[in-house]
């Protein structure tokens, strides 16, 4: 009996080990493209940052470096918008911030460019019914 209890420890233990993916979609991180301009490679930096955070769970950090780099694709009309607004968005449907997701939503389906990873988004879909 002792030894049954001892592996059913053990067994929790490693399953409390595991890594476990906390949300059902996961952040894009923009392509590499040759010749980026410095605001580029910042909206990229700041979106590369966003994921990190996303990834350890730390989703006000994660929004606030998506607002930065959405404010700055808006500003410069930059083509990564639809990308970086998904991201946000996907981010403040986790913070349970609905209404300021769905704004995000809408914009990363309106600048998606064709991109099927927004498109075919089945959150993004269920926000812009």
């Amino acid at each position: 009996m002792k030894l049954l209890i001892n592996i059913l420890v053990i067994l929790f233990l490693i399953l409390l080990s595991l890594p476990i993916t906390l949300y059902a979609e996961n952040l894009i991180g923009l392509p590499r493209t040759e010749g980026s301009k410095s605001f580029d490679m910042e909206i990229n930096q700041l979106n590369n940052i966003g994921i990190k955070y996303y990834s350890l769970k730390e989703l006000d950090k994660a929004e606030e470096k998506l607002k930065k780099a959405t404010n700055l694709a808006q500003q410069l009309r930059d083509p990564s918008l639809g990308v970086i607004a998904f991201n946000r968005a996907l981010v403040l449907h986790h913070l349970h911030k609905n209404k300021e997701a769905i704004k995000y939503f809408t914009l990363a389906k309106r600048y998606a460019r064709g991109d099927i990873r927004i498109l075919n988004s089945q959150i993004l879909k269920n926000y812009t019914k």
